[in-house]
C-alpha cells in the first residue's frame, strides 16, 4: 500500500514539473509573462533647450522595447498616474505641480480591450521587439515655472499604475531646459511709445497685445483693445441688463462686465496662434485664431473669429475688437 502511495506521489510530482516546464501562451501561442521590467527603457526628451513665457514646452515621453519578448503595458485613465514626471531646479529644489492626481476610483479595474498604439486614453500598449510608444505631455500646463532658472524633467514610469502602485521605470536620461522671460515684456513699452515713428499697430498685432495680456493678467492693458459698447452684447448675462439700463448706469454695468472677465470664464488661456486675418472694407477686419485654455485639469480647443474696427477718431488708427465668435474644436 505504501508502495502504491508512494508511486502516485512521484506520478503527480512528475506531472506538475512537465507542466510548470511549458511556459505560459496565448492564443496565438506567444509567452504571456510580462518582460516590461527586463526590457523597457524610458526616455524623456524636449524639442529645444531654452523657453520663453507663453511658449508651449512638449515633453517626449518614450517607452522603447529593446527584448525579443512582447512587452505589454496598462496605462491609467489619467495618463499622470502612468507617465509621472519630476522636475527639479538647479538649487535640487522639487517643483510641486499646479494640481495634483486626485484618484477617482482606487479599485478601478482595468479594460483588456486591446487599442494598439492608437489614440491617447490606451487602455492597453502591446511592444514588439524594437517597438516604441511615445506620448507627447505639455509641461506648461502642468507646472508654474518661474523666469531666469533651469529645470530638469526626470521621468518615471508605473506600466500597470491601476493595479501595481509599487512597481516604475526611471528614465535613462535628465532633460533640461533653460526658462526665460518672454522678450515681448522688454519691449512693449518702446512699441507703445514710438507708434507714430514706426507706423500703425495691424489687427494681428492688436490681437497679439489682447490676447497676451490677458495671459500676463494685466487687464488694464487687455481692457484697451475693447469696445465694450458692442462687444458686451455678446454676453447675454450682461447685453440685456447693458441695453436696458440708463445711459448715465451703463458705465457700471461694464465695470461689472470687466470684472467678470477677470474671473476666466472659459478657463485659463494657455496658448494661441492667428490664423487668418480679412478685411471686409477698409476700416473692418476679421482675424481667426486658434486658442488653447485649461479648465482645472481639462484642456479645451476653440477657434475665435475676432470682428474689430478701426478707431477713425484716434490719430494712431488702433483697431478695437467689438465681436466674437467662439467655435470648440474637437
Amino acid at each position: 500500500m505504501r508502495s502504491a502511495i508512494r508511486i502516485i506521489l512521484l506520478l503527480v510530482l512528475a506531472l506538475t514539473q512537465a507542466a510548470l516546464a511549458v511556459p505560459d501562451r496565448d492564443a496565438r501561442g506567444d509567452s504571456i509573462e510580462n518582460f516590461t521590467a527586463l526590457q523597457s527603457k524610458i526616455k524623456v526628451t524636449l524639442p529645444q533647450r531654452n523657453f520663453v513665457e507663453g511658449e508651449r514646452i512638449p515633453l517626449n515621453y518614450s517607452i522603447f522595447n529593446t527584448g525579443k519578448e512582447v512587452v505589454r503595458l496598462f496605462p491609467a485613465g489619467d495618463y499622470r498616474y502612468s507617465f509621472q514626471i519630476i522636475i527639479k531646479d538647479e538649487d535640487d529644489r522639487l517643483l510641486a505641480p499646479i494640481e495634483d492626481p486626485d484618484f477617482h476610483d482606487p479599485i478601478l479595474k482595468r479594460r483588456n480591450t486591446i487599442v494598439n498604439l492608437v489614440g491617447d486614453e490606451n487602455k492597453e500598449i502591446i511592444l514588439h521587439k524594437n517597438e516604441s510608444f511615445s506620448k507627447t505631455i505639455y509641461l506648461d500646463e502642468l507646472y508654474s515655472f518661474h523666469p531666469g532658472h533651469k529645470y530638469f524633467v526626470t521621468g518615471y514610469f508605473y506600466p500597470n499604475y491601476t493595479e501595481d502602485k509599487k512597481s516604475f521605470l526611471r528614465s535613462e536620461n535628465t532633460s533640461s531646459f533653460l526658462f526665460q522671460k518672454a522678450k515681448r515684456d522688454r519691449n512693449y513699452t518702446p512699441l507703445a511709445q514710438n507708434i507714430g515713428e514706426t507706423g500703425k499697430i495691424t489687427p494681428e498685432e492688436t490681437i497679439f497685445l489682447f490676447l497676451g495680456s490677458e495671459m500676463k493678467k494685466n487687464w488694464e492693458s487687455h481692457f484697451k483693445w475693447i469696445d465694450f459698447s458692442e462687444y458686451i452684447l455678446n454676453y447675454d448675462r450682461f447685453s440685456g441688463m447693458y441695453v436696458e439700463s440708463p445711459v448715465s448706469d451703463r458705465d457700471s454695468v461694464v465695470e461689472e462686465f470687466k470684472e467678470y472677465l477677470t474671473t476666466a470664464p472659459s478657463g485659463n488661456l494657455k496658448y494661441f496662434k492667428v490664423l487668418n486675418v480679412d478685411y471686409p472694407s477698409k476700416n473692418d477686419a476679421r482675424v481667426q485664431v486658434y486658442v488653447e485654455r485649461m479648465q482645472g485639469r481639462f484642456k479645451t480647443r476653440y477657434e475665435y473669429s475676432y470682428s474689430m474696427k478701426k478707431n477713425e477718431g484716434d490719430h494712431f488708427g488702433f483697431w478695437q475688437i467689438k465681436n466674437l465668435l467662439v467655435k470648440v474644436k474637437k
